[in-house]
């Protein structure tokens, strides 16, 4: 998980509204804003699966935020947070838990088959280069969602 916070100089619903009226109308998010009673605004931002394995590629990251009031002057804190999406995970540990568990078969002597060796080797190998494929694309990803949430905000911001 990521974080990322800055400050804008626009009242929270300003900024809503602009995150509402540029997200909403774009067909390949889901966006989903709610109010709070203690003038706090919580926003989810997603990709939306087109396609039923995209989960790998292209929506393996759920977005958080709350925009908040600041204490001093006419600025408004914003703060978000990047994670991966649950299912990435599932299938990433799925393969590395199953090559575990054919190795603790082959070391406690189940099977001393070759065939074993090789599908144990073989699921661990997709399971950790599954893991490394993720996080760089969750990079990737982090670093889009920063360009496209800042250039709705109409914010010079170093991300």
């Amino acid at each position: 998980m990521k974080d990322w916070s800055f400050q804008v100089k626009n009242s929270p619903l300003e900024i809503s509204k602009q995150l509402k009226s540029s997200l909403e109308n774009a067909k390949r998010f889901a966006f989903d804003m709610k109010n709070n009673k203690h003038n706090l605004i919580n926003f989810k931002l997603r990709k939306r699966l087109l396609l039923p394995f995209e989960i790998n590629t292209q929506n393996n990251i759920i977005v958080n935020g709350k925009i908040s009031k600041t204490s001093s002057g006419n600025e408004t804190d914003v703060e978000v947070s990047f994670s991966q999406h649950p299912l990435s995970k599932l299938l990433m540990y799925g393969h590395i838990i199953l090559g575990l568990g054919f190795l603790a078969a082959i070391i406690l002597e189940y099977s001393n088959n070759f065939y074993t060796y090789l599908i144990a080797g073989i699921l661990l190998l997709i399971g950790v280069l599954l893991g490394f494929h993720l996080k760089r694309n969750f990079d990737k990803n982090v670093q889009e969602y920063k360009k496209l949430i800042s250039e709705i905000l109409e914010q010079n911001l170093n991300y």
